[in-house]
């Protein structure tokens, strides 16, 4: 996945990532810098996972109910 459309489509979006395996990651893709998206989430706190772009299979925005 390339940083420019994660940029274009994405930022600022609710989003579930899939990285291979059986791990996905669910946040709001806050930012992304040098290869890396920042996801924020709050759970019981605030908080940001960080992923390697590269490593990203695939990429959907969430929908709320």
């Amino acid at each position: 996945m390339k940083q420019e459309f994660i940029e274009k489509y994405y930022l600022g979006k609710e989003v579930e990532i899939d990285i291979g395996g059986n791990t996905t990651y669910r946040g709001i893709a806050a930012e992304c810098n040098d290869g890396v998206l920042s996801l924020k989430w709050t759970i019981k706190e605030e908080g940001y996972t960080h992923i390697d772009i590269e490593k990203i299979a695939a990429m959907w925005r969430t929908s709320r109910r």
